[in-house]
């Protein structure tokens, strides 16, 4: 366990560096993101995407998504567990820009406030105001009449794997609000990106969508059948070269 660890906290190491290095083109074309998102959200997907390709390389820690097939052609709400800054991140290339409800504190971060800016996320007020929940609420509705999907943790904060989801309240007043299908997605980011570490172990992160589900339900039974698919652990996955064959 403690060679696992050495080897991994020194390719987080490299990592790191090659993604410093790999930073300075992106951060030369931060100007861009003050166009219209069309012309500078494809510069956010590409810095993405070459992060991924570090992970891949670098940590030996690549992802595969399974499901699709349950993703509505229509705007939905997507509902995913929580365990790592992995889907923070990720999540945006994964799942084709939704709009996500991101804490008030990021707007203020330098690079990620003028992402979330401009991206139109939706800010989220953890005082809880009847305001605030309105304005966000008015805010997903309004990207949904645009076509946009709507992501947002049901749980709130990261929880490591196996810890149970609890739902909070807002979500199923969300859902009744939207009036669209909601995809649960389960996932197993936290055994390899883990909630308060920078070390990334290598292995196969699994986004697993699941069926939707459609609107109409009251919120409790809607928040007793989103507690239930996502309280269901999946184990750590191993890359396809790593596979034992049967």
């Amino acid at each position: 366990m403690t060679r696992i660890f050495e080897r991994s906290l020194l390719r987080t190491l490299v990592f790191f560096l090659a993604a410093s290095l790999g930073s300075v083109p992106f951060l030369a074309a931060l100007p861009f993101f003050l166009l219209p998102t069309r012309l500078g959200w494809p510069i956010v997907v590409l810095y993405l995407k070459m992060l991924l390709f570090l992970l891949r390389h670098i940590c030996k820690l690549d992802f595969e998504v399974r499901g699709r097939e349950n993703l509505p052609p229509s705007p939905c709400l997507i509902a995913p567990q929580h365990q790592s800054t992995w889907e923070n991140l990720f999540f945006q290339v994964v799942f084709d820009n939704p709009a996500m409800f991101v804490k008030k504190e990021i707007f203020s971060y330098p690079i990620a406030g003028l992402i979330a800016t401009k991206n139109r996320h939706i800010m989220t007020d953890r005082t809880g105001t009847l305001a605030s929940l309105k304005r966000s609420f008015d805010a997903a509705r309004a990207h949904v009449r645009d076509g946009r999907d709507i992501l947002i943790y049901p749980g709130g904060t990261r929880r490591p794997p196996g810890q149970p989801q609890e739902i909070r309240p807002g979500v199923g007043a969300l859902y009744r609000v939207l009036g669209c299908p909601c995809v649960p997605v389960r996932l197993n980011t936290g055994y390899f990106w883990p909630r308060g570490s920078w070390t990334k172990y290598p292995g196969l992160i699994v986004i697993d969508i699941q069926p939707a589900i459609l609107p109409g339900l009251t919120r409790a039974a809607f928040r007793a059948r989103l507690t239930e698919t996502l309280n269901v652990t999946l184990p750590p996955g191993h890359p396809p070269s790593q596979r034992k064959t049967p």
